[in-house]
């Protein structure tokens, strides 16, 4: 059996990375690791408990409450598994102004880093390449037009019964690119060395099977960590 790895993806929004990686993990026997669960849990916690989410000191002292478990390869947050309440509207709406605090960044950072240090994951997220996991042997850029992704989350809104407008969803993720690549702390950045799959085009099957062959070459080629050409698929 060959050596496990961490392959580190990032991309904007609606790209697909959490769905696509998921569907790899399982084809190649890796363990998925959605670092986002962690912001929106910590967002829900904080809303549930009535928190202003502008009170930056507020929120960081609100992190001794709030307990990171990873068992059986699954995150557990004062020790409750999460719910679907973490991908409400309203949390999502409201991850944007926790995401950018320095303080919870790096302590969220350092369960990731400990979390993987044994190999053998897929991380995805919006900085895994560039601050959480940089060193990690496999990167990837998954990305699409904002035309496409405002499409596939306006259909998914549909499918969960929300009535929105295709123009709204459009305005709304332009707002949240421009936020990704503009705040101060993890930022949304293509890294040197990651490895660029545009997936405007492609379903999730075709993704998945994308994301197999990139791969599947750098297992053939044993690209090292320190490539520095980017390559596009």
């Amino acid at each position: 059996m060959s050596q496990k790895i961490n392959i580190a993806i990032d991309g904007p929004a609606a790209s697909g990375k959490s769905a696509a990686a998921q569907m790899l993990a399982k084809k190649i026997d890796y363990i998925f690791v959605d670092t986002g669960i962690i912001y929106r849990s910590f967002t829900w916690f904080c809303l549930q408990n009535n928190f202003d989410l502008k009170n930056t000191q507020l929120l960081i002292s609100a992190l001794k409450t709030f307990v990171i478990k990873w068992v059986n390869n699954h995150f557990l947050f004062n020790n409750q598994p999460i719910t679907d309440e973490i991908y409400s509207s309203n949390v999502t709406k409201s991850v944007p102004m926790i995401a950018v605090i320095p303080e919870i960044r790096t302590l969220f950072v350092e369960k990731i880093q400990e979390i993987v240090s044994n190999k053998g994951y897929i991380v995805v997220g919006r900085d895994i390449t560039s601050v959480v996991l940089p060193d990690a042997e496999l990167k990837i850029f998954l990305t699409s037009t904002l035309e496409a992704r405002s499409e596939r989350r306006w259909k998914q809104y549909l499918s969960e019964g929300i009535n929105i407008t295709r123009k709204t969803v459009f305005q709304d993720m332009q707002k949240r690119d421009s936020t990704d690549k503009n705040r101060d702390v993890g930022q949304l950045t293509i890294v040197v060395d990651a490895i660029v799959l545009d997936n405007s085009n492609y379903d999730l099957a075709t993704t998945v099977d994308k994301l197999l062959e990139i791969f599947s070459n750098y297992k053939a080629v044993a690209t090292p960590t320190s490539v520095t050409k980017k390559e596009e698929y």
